[in-house]
């Protein structure tokens, strides 16, 4: 009789033992989690002023984009999307379904978030990949558009030959940098400063001029590197962004 309490004991004591521990690492997943979302709230809230605030500049160049291509249907890729901001400005003002392409995780996962809450989920998707080998089929893409991705290309040659293959016939690429004209700088910069965020960048004199300062990457002539890759159909002066057609 006195066998069998001990062992009614010990198997109560395990018992109530485990389930305190569940109890106890319940409440640890519970806080991780919180904690979790607490980050991806703020993060999230970081991405929506940053995207509030250089709005003007991604909405120039997507209507640039329009005006410059005549393409407002089918499907548009975003290569080296980053956030997606310039895709996004894009969609608002066309019937393409897009995109959006970066060899950065971190970058596609805020794209997904930024679709989400402008519920573009039937007219969007993502892909993690780098453009010197975009995973997509000959000829299907309509548009190709990609704002300050280029210098970050280790080859620029086999990105553009990747551009051009998934274009399809009548398609167009639209591929440069900048920050906007002067005006916009402008605006931007007293934005950030009304935020107390920090200076973006120089304001510039020139309109549609880049950046003025120290060069981060070497200088390249895009021009020569067109004619290297067999493409005929090109513009790509000093300056400017570059547009492929097929």
């Amino acid at each position: 009789m006195k066998r069998n309490l001990r062992r009614w004991i010990m198997c109560v004591s395990v018992f109530l033992a485990l389930c305190i521990s569940n109890t106890v690492g319940a409440e640890e997943k519970t806080g991780q989690d919180n904690e979790v979302s607490k980050k991806a709230a703020v993060s999230q809230y970081d991405e929506s002023i940053k995207r509030a605030v250089n709005a003007p500049m991604y909405n120039y160049y997507a209507q640039k984009i329009k005006e410059k291509t005549g393409i407002i249907k089918g499907v548009c890729l975003d290569v080296g999307s980053g956030g997606g901001y310039l895709g996004l400005a894009l969609v608002k003002i066309t019937d393409l379904d897009f995109i959006f392409l970066d060899i950065s995780p971190e970058a596609i996962e805020k794209v997904k978030a930024n679709i989400v809450a402008d519920g573009l989920q039937k007219r969007a998707r993502t892909i993690v990949a780098d453009v010197h080998k975009i995973p997509l089929p000959d000829g299907s893409v309509n548009l190709v558009i990609s704002r300050g991705s280029i210098p970050f290309w280790k080859d620029p040659g086999t990105a553009f030959k990747e551009i051009y293959r998934v274009l399809a016939p009548g398609g167009k690429a639209y591929i440069g940098g900048g920050k906007g004209t002067p005006e916009i700088q402008a605006q931007i910069a007293a934005k950030r400063k009304e935020l107390g965020m920090e200076p973006q960048f120089k304001l510039n004199l020139d309109k549609d001029a880049k950046v003025k300062g120290p060069r981060k990457f070497p200088p390249r002539d895009y021009n020569e590197i067109l004619k290297g890759t067999g493409i005929t159909t090109y513009t790509a002066n000093k300056g400017e962004w570059i547009l492929i057609w097929k």
